[in-house]
Formats: structure tokens, C-alpha cells, sequence
């Protein structure tokens, strides 16, 4: 595909964040070069981008049918995690997904791992490491950032060089196609070992009695708008750079994961970006962050395809507002003026005081082989096929 080389950048210490680039073609393999645009070579290529890039597909009970189209969309190229923290009793969702998981890869043959969050095995290895990740049952909690602290660890395990994150409630599989061909594109264009692309959907809509299509999701416009006043208030110049502080479909090196602090639940894309400047901007001086003498490169891209997805309720936005804005106020890139900000854009939403802290947790230096291996070889409930 065509993508716009980002047309300017802005530097926070060591961390890179590009302006928006577009895309100005789907499909553009093998097609000549173009100023000021960026296409992979040939299918070659493409393959072996593909082929170092595992594709983690989140799920808690999705419609199985749109989880299909999800996984079919998925360039067959890609390794797929499925982290599932779905029903198991008294419907057994996640057996629905692995049978679908299974008949896939019987037709394609591709690597595939199928997790469920909540397996016994993964809690008893990673509560050794990560206490707080386990609640009072004794099992990883229940959020999308756990789930993604735990896949990072399984691609690393299978010797991955990147990791891609794509929602399970997708609609429309073209979509997902145009994000994975984004996230090999963009990668392949950083010049940096610490690299992410995070997508800024074209549009977006929801299932429900009629369509619309948004410019922007709503928690996003929110957290973005807050996210750079802090920015603008640390540099003392006004800045709008984040268009994607809740970037649910991301991609990023697993060098660069593995030195992140990740949040539980619906916090975790907004926490990425706070991990990385507070690191490698607020505490750069301090030698904390892992980039130096180098940089960290943020490609920040507009897809074509809408992102249509189920509607999930007014209160779904102001949960995943309320943990977003708690990873920005509880950080050190904030000051008071900052925290002020915060507190008034939540009371706009009705809440009032505080947001709580979210729950923070570092990857562990386990061997990630041996975790894996663990889990496929103890568990009664995760499987894999050809890996």
C-alpha cells in the first residue's frame, strides 16, 4: 500500500511522534515509487515483514461470526494469538472460538495460539511474577490490558520481532485487512529497533438502528484533547500531535513492548503513550530510557476502511474516558494545572473527584520460551496448532 511519509514530527526527549500519515492506496505491492510516499517492494517482502509479525486478536464473547471474518481477514502470512477472556459456563463461548480458531487453521495451516485469560497455568506462572495481576480468585483479571501484557509475552515466546493488536468486534473484515497491511508498512518504514504505528480511523461507526459515521470516537476526542494540553503545558508551545491516544488497533516492536508499562482494562492504550514519555521524556535525563543513544519512532496513520463495530453503551465510553484520563493524572508527565485539567473534564462527565489509579504492570524478565512452553504443555484449556 501507499503511505504518506508523515510530513513533520515533534520530539519529546527520545520519543518521535509523527504527524498523521494517510493512506493513499490499498493495494500497491511491487508498484513504482512515488514522492513523498512509502510502499513495501515486492510480495517477497511483504512475506517476510508478515511472517515476523504476530497478529493478538483480543476477545470476550464476540459474535462468532464476527470474530470469523476477523481471523479470514488476517493475512495468512501472520502468526494469530487469540486472547479470550470469554464465558467458559454455563454457554462455553471460548470452545465456540477455538473451534473456529481450529477449522481455520486446518484450511490455512497458519500459527495459531488460542489463550484463555483465566487459565489456572498462566495465573500460577505469572502471579510469581506479577502479584497484582491475579485477583481474589487467584486468576488474571478480567481487562483488555491484561490480556495484552499476556500475549506480548506469548509472541515473544515464539520469537516474534513485532506484535499487532486488532479488536475482535470488527465488522467489517476489509478493515482489518487494511490495518494489517498498515502495521507491516509503517513498521517496515521506522528507521528505529523502538517502534509503534497506532491507527486514527478514517471513520467510525456502530451496529445499532442506523449508521453514522463519526470522525472520531468519542472517548478519543476526549482523551486526545486532555492528552496534548499536557504535552503543550510541559513544552510551554501548544501542540495537537496525539490522534490516537485510544488506538485499540496498534502495532509495535517487541523490543519496545517488552520495556513498556502496561495498565489493566480499558487503560492500557492511553498508558502506552504515558509509559514511553515518562521514560524517555519526563525521566530521560535519569538514564531510564532503554532507546538511547536512538529514539523512539510513533507513526501515527489514517485508515480508508470506517471501523464499525457493535454498540457497547453510553457507559462503556465514560468507563474507558474515566481509566484513560486516571493513567494521564496519576503520571509524572502531569502537573498541577494538568491535574486541575483532568478533574474539571470529569466533572463535565458527572464524576467527581479523583480518578482512581489504574493498575500498572511491567513485563517480567521471565523466559518467555519457557512460559509458553509451559502453558501449551500443562494447560487443560489453551491449545496451539502448527507452532
Amino acid at each position: 500500500m501507499y503511505i504518506s511519509y508523515p510530513s513533520r514530527f515533534e520530539t519529546y526527549g527520545a520519543v518521535k511522534i509523527y504527524e498523521l500519515s494517510k493512506v493513499y492506496s490499498l493495494f500497491a505491492i511491487g508498484a513504482e515509487w512515488k514522492p513523498g510516499l512509502y510502499n513495501i517492494l515486492d510480495f517477497k517482502e511483504l512475506g517476510k515483514i508478515a511472517e515476523k509479525t504476530v497478529i493478538v486478536v483480543p476477545s470476550k464473547n464476540e459474535d462468532p461470526m464476527v470474530l470469523e471474518g476477523v481471523l479470514k481477514a488476517i493475512p495468512v502470512y501472520s502468526p494469530i494469538i487469540l486472547v479470550s477472556a470469554s464465558t467458559q459456563a454455563p454457554l462455553n463461548m471460548f470452545s465456540v472460538e477455538k473451534d473456529i480458531a481450529k477449522t481455520l487453521y486446518r484450511v490455512t495451516g497458519r500459527p495459531t495460539i488460542i489463550v484463555h485469560q483465566r487459565d489456572p497455568v498462566i495465573a500460577e506462572e505469572l502471579g510469581q511474577h506479577i502479584p497484582g495481576i491475579l485477583d481474589e480468585d487467584g486468576l488474571v483479571r478480567y481487562g483488555k490490558g491484561e490480556g495484552m501484557l499476556l500475549s506480548v509475552l506469548l509472541a515473544d515466546g515464539m520469537s516474534a520481532e513485532n506484535v499487532g493488536f486488532i479488536d475482535a468486534d470488527n465488522y467489517i473484515p476489509g478493515a482489518v485487512l487494511e490495518y494489517a497491511l498498515t502495521y507491516y508498512t509503517a513498521l517496515n518504514m521506522s528507521e528505529s529497533e523502538y517502534k509503534m504505528v497506532r491507527l486514527s480511523w478514517g471513520y467510525k461507526a456502530w451496529s445499532s438502528t442506523e449508521l453514522y459515521f463519526r470522525r472520531t470516537g468519542r472517548a478519543s476526542a476526549i482523551v486526545n484533547t486532555v492528552l496534548n494540553k499536557i504535552l503543550s503545558l510541559r513544552r510551554k508551545a501548544e501542540t495537537d500531535i496525539v490522534k490516537t491516544s485510544n488506538s485499540g488497533e496498534h502495532a509495535m516492536s517487541i523490543k519496545l513492548a517488552k520495556e513498556m508499562t502496561f495498565a489493566g482494562g480499558y487503560a492500557v492504550e492511553t498508558q502506552e503513550l504515558v509509559s514511553l514519555l515518562e521514560t524517555c521524556y519526563v525521566g530521560v535525563g535519569e538514564g531510564l530510557c532503554p532507546a538511547l543513544p536512538g529514539s523512539i519512532e510513533i507513526y501515527q496513520v489514517e485508515t480508508r476502511n470506517p471501523h464499525v463495530h457493535s454498540e457497547k453503551g453510553e457507559s462503556h465510553i465514560i468507563e474507558m474516558i474515566i481509566e484513560s484520563l486516571s493513567t494521564i493524572y496519576h503520571s509524572k508527565i502531569v502537573d498541577d494545572k494538568g491535574r486541575a485539567l483532568i478533574i474539571d473534564t470529569l466533572m463535565d462527565l458527572s464524576y467527581e473527584g479523583e480518578p482512581p489509579p489504574p493498575l500498572r504492570y511491567s513485563i517480567p524478565s521471565l523466559n518467555s520460551k519457557d512460559f509458553l512452553d509451559k502453558v501449551l504443555g500443562e494447560s487443560k484449556a489453551s491449545v496451539a496448532y502448527g507452532v
